[in-house]
């Protein structure tokens, strides 16, 4: 399961991607601990959160125990969060020779800040502390393997050594596989087609809701759905404004309050699908643009279709679905032909304060 069971009234529930919300509370010796912390960010973390006076949480600390080796490995923290105070979180901590932290959350802030309605739960954030998954079982054996398993296939102990890399920011679950789907699905919707020179099309200027551009010659050969339905726009918003606009900020120290609008495009093997080196700027119309992010949205039913920015070596980024990649609009950057299949990606322009 990759949701919060539940969440106060007039917040939504967190889902994967989301920015995970910050963690401040006293350990079991009265210390202080923050998630933010400098020597907390930058490696998974672990959230468990058990009801009092139950017995699942001792359970799950337990299992968790047991298993404290495997998650040094993979060099990912846990924290438990109870809702007992300090000094009874000291005894527990002892009695049961715990080797992670044991948060006091006696107001229960943390617990409603995900969610926490039913345990044992266990919140898995990834490096930079948002949401990755959120995971149930019927044991506490079953829900320390599920995260173990979870944390071995997404985060690998040891990372690659990188030589050259192009400024641009990679996002991984922006975008969940059902709304991947959907965005397809609204591809495939019929609406009036018009043609484009490389750079401009004049539908949109003379076309109130969606349509497509179909694009060809020097720019390349690619087909683009142009999103105007508002309940589509917001929806791609929240998600926009949740999970990716924090993070520009943070890289790039930059705000971005303006978009264009949304697009879906596809780049189809059976007509040559590709896209020409060009910077998203280099026009008059387009110097307003200062970031632009592309969102895959079938990684693996195609071949080909890799991003490269080729001012910055010659690498190819493939990456997954619901995956979003930013990047300068100034950056020179092409789409790969695509040799197989039909990929689908959500492209958008960015610009303002």
């Amino acid at each position: 399961m990759n949701r919060a069971p539940a969440s106060p009234p007039g917040i939504p529930p967190l889902e994967a991607g989301d920015p995970a919300p910050p963690v401040g509370a006293l350990d079991e010796t009265g210390t202080p601990v923050f998630s933010r912390a400098d020597l907390v960010m930058g490696r998974p973390l672990v959230l468990l959160f058990g009801p009092p006076g139950d017995g699942s949480l001792q359970e799950t600390l337990i299992a968790f125990r047991d298993r404290g080796g495997d998650f040094t490995a993979l060099d990912a923290l846990v924290f438990a969060v109870s809702r007992e105070a300090p000094e009874a979180n000291r005894a527990l901590h002892a009695a049961l020779g715990l080797s992670f932290k044991l948060l006091s959350d006696p107001d229960g802030n943390i617990h409603a800040s995900y969610g926490v309605a039913s345990a044992p739960l266990a919140v898995i954030l990834d490096r930079n502390h948002r949401i990755a998954r959120i995971l149930h079982a019927a044991t506490a054996a079953a829900l320390a393997e599920a995260a173990l398993a979870w944390l071995r296939a997404n985060f690998p102990p040891r990372g690659l050594r990188v030589q050259a890399q192009a400024p641009i920011l990679l996002l991984p679950r922006v975008l969940e596989e059902t709304d991947c789907a959907r965005l397809v699905e609204l591809f495939h919707r019929p609406v009036t087609v018009w043609q484009s020179d490389g750079f401009r099309s004049e539908g949109h200027d003379k076309e109130p809701g969606d349509f497509k551009v179909d694009h060809a010659g020097s720019y390349g050969q690619l087909t683009e759905y142009v999103v105007r339905e508002p309940a589509v726009q917001q929806f791609l918003d929240r998600c926009f404004n949740r999970r990716v606009a924090r993070e520009i900020r943070k890289a790039f120290q930059t705000r971005v309050g303006q978009r264009e609008d949304y697009r879906i495009a596809r780049y189809d093997s059976a007509s040559g699908g590709v896209l020409h080196p060009h910077r998203d700027n280099a026009t008059k119309e387009t110097a307003h643009r200062r970031f632009t992010m592309t969102i895959n949205l079938n990684a693996g039913d195609y071949e080909g279709g890799a991003l490269r920015f080729r001012e910055y070596g010659d690498h190819y980024y493939e990456v997954e679905r619901g995956t979003a990649v930013v990047w300068s609009a100034t950056l020179l950057h092409e789409v790969m032909p695509v040799t197989r299949g039909a990929r689908y990606i959500l492209g958008v322009h960015m610009y303002g304060s």
